[in-house]
């Protein structure tokens, strides 16, 4: 079962444009490193100025070597101290029709 995760990413107002150009980047780097990504989509809240990330991986193997994987590391690194509030994940469960 694919697993889908809703990232929630509130940049401080003065690294808003750092923390975009990594999200970018990590957008490309997991797209074409990570296998069992399924969808990795940057949006923006306009009412916030936040960013929202929509991921979809094959299944918890997939995520969990995500995780573990360089993409997610250099992503990591260059969020640390940018960010106003801790990324809020919400994992959710797709529903069968």
């Amino acid at each position: 079962m694919s697993i889908v995760i809703i990232a929630e990413i509130e940049p401080s107002s003065r690294d808003a444009a750092t923390v975009r150009e990594a999200l970018l980047t990590a957008v490309t780097r997991v797209r074409s490193e990570d296998d069992g990504c399924e969808r990795y989509e940057l949006h923006r809240d306009p009412r916030t100025g936040g960013f929202v990330m929509v991921e979809r991986w094959r299944d918890q193997a997939a995520l969990d070597a995500h995780a573990a994987g360089p993409a997610f590391a250099a992503l990591s690194a260059a969020l640390e101290g940018r960010l106003a509030v801790p990324i809020a994940l919400r994992p959710l469960e797709t529903v069968e029709v």
